[in-house]
């Protein structure tokens, strides 16, 4: 896609295949910082900013990734998808 940033492009590739996003009073809003692994195996900065479990009990996260403009839900992957610790206590 022209004009699409790599970010962009890496949301669009997480969020195929998933739900639409949640009703709201069912989304629990946060802010934590992650690390997104490409392909390439390179870290990509970002944040999840709210989170929704499905009735069939799988993590969705509404992410922000640094480069995209518009953050989507995406079904939680540990292998792509790295909490990081917001503080050193």
């Amino acid at each position: 896609m022209r004009g699409t940033s790599a970010a962009e492009r890496l949301l669009e590739e997480l969020a195929q295949g998933y739900p639409p996003p949640p009703p709201d009073a069912q989304v629990q809003l946060t802010y934590r910082p992650v690390a997104m692994n490409e392909q390439a195996g390179w870290p990509r900065p970002g944040t999840v900013t709210a989170w929704w479990t499905t009735p069939d009990g799988a993590t969705l996260y509404r992410l922000c990734l640094s480069g995209a403009p518009t953050p989507r839900w995406v079904v939680h992957d540990p292998d792509r998808i790295a909490l990081l610790v917001e503080d050193g206590t």
